[in-house]
């Protein structure tokens, strides 16, 4: 009798542990909320997680923003930090879960700005169980930052179970110091796993920082190889080559310099190695990493380097498609350079079964409108993941408000369904696009920038139709030179404009001053006034879509368009500060400069001037707050504030 009842206690609590909620409910639990950072270090809590719970995917929300440091505390300075979250379970590793380096983000508190970073961390799901301890670490060398940390648990059947995550390597270590080699810390480690374990994974989270003579390693690329049983098994350049596409953008400082494996405002992505064909159960094997030779004179670089042994069971399901994500339409800030878009949606989908996914077809449209399908073909493998591009549709781009956007899976390799729903439907909101009418005027003026191939400007543009055709261009275009082009008669639809910058330093930017100031706009015909000017601190490129309704739509001009537009940057400055001129018709404009106290320290008058950059020597005025008053031809008084640091 006593048998028979603990038999029947086990498989009771078996089964809640394989079914707990329903699948697919979502339970959040917050960490910090608003946290303010008002020191570098460690800042510990703890957090109670949900127990005895089964999770498809668990996901990080990292919410950055900034807040005003009080008078005589610390400069809050906008530099980038490198900040890590910790789970610290009792009895187990301390693991890093995420990795974000903070962006430049001096005027973020002025333009009341945040940003929600989104890190998958499924694999530490037997880390975050009940009461455990959470660490923030953050190095810099001042504050000024508030952080929100929540964790979202979906629950359901996630690909394979996580079981345990141990470290292999966890620190900052020296590189190209001949006395104290990389390799002393990259040291072979000693594994074994067995059952349930039935996949193992190396994960590589690193970042170089610190710059020598050849400015190792925060901006130089090297290699590191992973060996098993001394086998080479992988080799990966640490690099990242697209920090001028970053999502958070612009920034101030050097966001557009591509880094060693890393770029500011954006999360560290770790790097995987599957080692299951490689090793067997129940047999030990060893791990090791060695970095790509080097050594120099005054070596003061390093890498910031976290390895982990991550072990899975078996996988759950053969035959299953994840839609993960909706990139267009949507409100997401992680896709802020795709949106707000109207023209071909596009998903990410990743395949979460064992069986190789060849085709798939799609279901999707705007809630409550017309349902329409898609199919994709290609070669999926199990935990790799893809874009897919739908083509445009008019029931997608007749809206003109913001509406919900749903994407659901039809079939798998022509079966009905696959083995897991829970994961085949992705909802996003979406953002109405700009409405300009079917003509207007480009202006632009390009900067002095050359590109090294074509010895023509870095800056071109192409405008193009719902169907991805190019109507329109100004490619190969000589620097210093204005363009002036006029676009007649669209047909209703979308269109997209793109504006891109093979120097990745967009029209203008304060790092490099010698270009001087490009510009771009969209102006009304026959018309003093603005319906889009775009921004020049762009990085690689800037993609603008809008809609054309019928011929006879009436437009109604936005005023808060047509308004000139001038900066002032960098903001704070040290010996020299720029003013972006960008003006809705030429005119000539006059400034000075005052102190706090109210008197003129210098004044100017730049005669006949629509697009232009002027550089303000700073180097005799002394640390505090300065004003540029700016008057405009129709008595409009600018003023901008400038914070100017010895």
């Amino acid at each position: 009798r006593f048998k028979s009842f603990f038999l029947a206690v086990v498989f009771s609590g078996l089964f809640n542990f394989f079914s707990g909620a329903n699948p697919g409910d979502t339970t959040w639990v917050t960490v910090w909320n608003l946290r303010k950072l008002t020191h570098v270090g460690s800042y510990d809590t703890s957090a109670v997680f949900p127990v005895n719970k089964r999770y498809r995917k668990i996901r990080l929300h990292y919410i950055l923003g900034r807040y005003s440091c009080p008078p005589g505390s610390q400069y809050c300075g906008s530099w980038d930090y490198t900040t890590q979250i910790f789970a610290r379970p009792a009895g187990k590793d301390s693991v890093e879960i995420a990795r974000v380096i903070t962006p430049y983000a001096t005027d973020w508190l002025s333009l009341n700005k945040k940003h929600d970073y989104v890190v998958e961390v499924t694999d530490y799901a037997s880390a975050l169980q009940g009461s455990t301890a959470m660490r923030f670490d953050y190095s810099g060398y001042s504050w000024g930052f508030t952080i929100t940390l929540k964790i979202e648990f979906i629950e359901g059947v996630p690909p394979m179970d996580a079981l345990s995550v141990k470290n292999i390597y966890n620190g900052y270590y020296p590189y190209g110091n001949i006395n104290n080699s990389i390799e002393n810390y990259l040291s072979p480690k000693t594994y074994s796993y067995t059952a349930p374990a039935n996949r193992v994974f190396v994960k590589n989270t690193v970042s170089g920082h610190g710059a020598d003579a050849n400015n190792c390693s925060e901006f130089c690329s090297k290699y590191y190889q992973l060996k098993v049983n001394n086998n080479l098994i992988s080799q990966k350049q640490l690099w990242r080559n697209d920090c001028g596409y970053n999502q958070v953008y612009p920034q101030t400082g050097t966001w557009i310099y591509d880094r060693a494996n890393w770029c500011p405002g954006a999360v560290v992505w770790p790097i995987y190695h599957d080692l299951t064909t490689v090793t067997n159960a129940n047999s030990n094997f060893t791990v090791n990493v060695d970095m790509e030779t080097y050594t120099v004179t005054n070596a003061s670089g390093g890498f910031n380097w976290v390895s982990q042994f991550v072990q899975y069971s078996a996988p759950n399901h053969l035959l299953d498609l994840s839609i993960e994500d909706i990139v267009s339409p949507s409100q997401n800030e992680n896709y802020h350079r795709e949106n707000p878009a109207c023209m071909n949606p596009i998903i990410k989908i990743k395949n979460v079964g064992t069986d190789t996914i060849k085709s798939a077809s799609f279901n999707y449209g705007l809630k409550g409108g017309t349902i329409l399908t898609h199919s994709w073909t290609g070669s999926l493998k199990f935990q790799e993941e893809t874009q897919v591009v739908f083509p445009p549709s008019t029931a997608i781009l007749s809206g003109t408000a913001s509406s919900d956007f749903v994407v659901s899976l039809n079939k798998v390799n022509g079966i009905t369904g696959d083995q897991n729903v829970f994961n085949d439907t992705y909802m996003s909101r979406t953002l109405p696009v700009d409405i300009f009418p079917n003509k207007f005027v480009i202006n632009m003026y390009t900067n002095s920038s050359l590109d090294t191939l074509t010895q023509k400007s870095e800056t071109s543009w192409k405008l193009f139709d719902q169907n991805n055709s190019v109507l329109l261009s100004r490619t190969s275009l000589s620097i210093n030179s204005v363009y002036v082009d006029t676009v007649y008669s669209l047909l209703p639809g979308c269109y997209k404009f793109v504006v891109k910058d093979t120097g990745c330093d967009g029209m203008s930017w304060w790092a490099n001053p010698g270009a001087g100031a490009g510009a771009l706009r969209i102006d009304y015909i026959n018309a003093n006034s603005s319906i889009f000017p775009f921004p020049s601190d762009i990085g690689c490129g800037y993609t603008k879509y809008f809609k054309v309704l019928e011929p006879n739509t009436v437009h109604v001009i936005d005023i808060n368009k047509n308004k000139s537009n001038i900066d002032v940057y960098p903001n704070p400055a040290f010996s020299q500060a720029f003013i972006k001129i960008d003006l809705s018709q030429k005119q000539n404009l006059k400034f000075n400069i005052t102190d706090i106290a109210g008197k003129i320290i210098n004044e100017k008058v730049i005669e006949n001037v629509i697009f232009a950059r002027e550089t303000i020597e700073l180097s005799t005025l002394k640390s505090g707050v300065y004003f540029i008053n700016f008057t405009l031809k129709d008595g409009i008084l600018i003023t901008k504030k400038l914070l100017v640091q010895d």
